[in-house]
């Protein structure tokens, strides 16, 4: 069927036909073979998509079904393929990327917006198809808060970034270096820092929560399920039970409050906090930092 979408007209293939996703995984093989192509983003999938009025070569019994068998697809390029929608696909061992975020800060598609989605995800039981937080700074296309950008705000970017090295991955759609020196020395920082801290602990508990189910990316008050203040947190989270991350939301701001939930915790800055559970206000963090903090006992 020809349709309606974001670049023009295209064409959607019905993957409930195993011969047109045979045909159509062929032309990806070919082109990785040919290319050297390490592995493939599988942008949309939607149901929304779909005509108004469809028939598919097998009957769906609820249109979701469609956008599993387009996840199914990915099955074989799964080690570093990337999908953004899902249906009853837990199993799926891809990265899931989240909707198309905007250049700006708010909770509306903004940078406030990521941990909230991010740890709905993982609650629905995305745990091992490692959730991606799209790309850092934003798509920076028109949107609906600011209209059309160059490239997004150096500070929004910057904390953009610092908060997706917490992630199960690390998506750059614009360099850094298109900003200054400084912006492309926090990057490496930050890379290294997944590499060095993040990245290993996301590989241990990927192994673990095949058994558990738990999810990697945690809320707070996961620890500490009594907790009511925990339960108000949407700007902080855990990876597993034990490292906790508070990034820096805000325009202009080099501090930030940070919750300790009860427990012995010791910050990047080697800070140790037994009084716990505890508030931290105005917590400093400068524009090249991460508020985090490692599980004592």
């Amino acid at each position: 069927a020809m349709v309606e979408w974001w670049n023009g007209i295209g064409a959607i293939l019905d993957f409930t036909n195993p011969a047109a996703r045979d045909w159509f995984q062929s032309h990806l093989r070919q082109l990785r073979h040919k290319y050297g192509i390490s592995s493939f983003k599988f942008d949309a999938g939607e149901t929304s998509y779909l005509p108004k009025q469809f028939s598919t070569f097998r009957p769906l019994s609820d249109p979701s079904i469609w956008s599993r068998r387009y996840t199914e697809m990915a099955i074989p390029f799964y080690e570093l393929a990337e999908v953004r929608v899902g249906y009853q696909s837990q199993n799926i061992s891809c990265f899931f990327r989240i909707i198309d975020r905007d250049s700006v800060w708010g909770y509306e598609l903004g940078l406030k917006s990521l941990i909230p989605t991010v740890l709905t995800i993982s609650m629905l039981g995305y745990p091992y198809p490692f959730i991606s937080a799209d790309m850092i700074g934003g798509n920076f296309f028109p949107n609906k808060t600011e209209g059309a950008v160059e490239i997004p705000d150096r500070e929004l970017y910057v904390r953009w970034l610092e908060l997706s090295a917490f992630m199960p991955s690390m998506q750059f759609s614009i360099p850094p270096w298109l900003y200054d020196k400084e912006v492309v020395e926090i990057a490496q920082k930050f890379t290294e820092l997944h590499e060095s801290l993040v990245a290993p602990l996301l590989l241990e508990l990927a192994g673990e929560v095949t058994d558990t189910g738990d999810p990697i990316i945690r809320p707070i008050w996961w620890i500490s399920p009594r907790d009511e203040a925990a339960h108000k947190i949407d700007s902080q989270f855990l990876i597993g039970d034990t490292l906790m991350v508070a990034p820096v939301l805000e325009m202009g701001k080099q501090e930030r409050d940070v919750y300790l939930p009860a427990g012995k915790w010791r910050s990047y800055k080697g800070e140790l906090f037994e009084k716990t559970p505890v508030l931290l206000t105005d917590y400093p963090v400068d524009l090249d930092e991460v508020a985090y903090f490692l599980w004592v006992s």
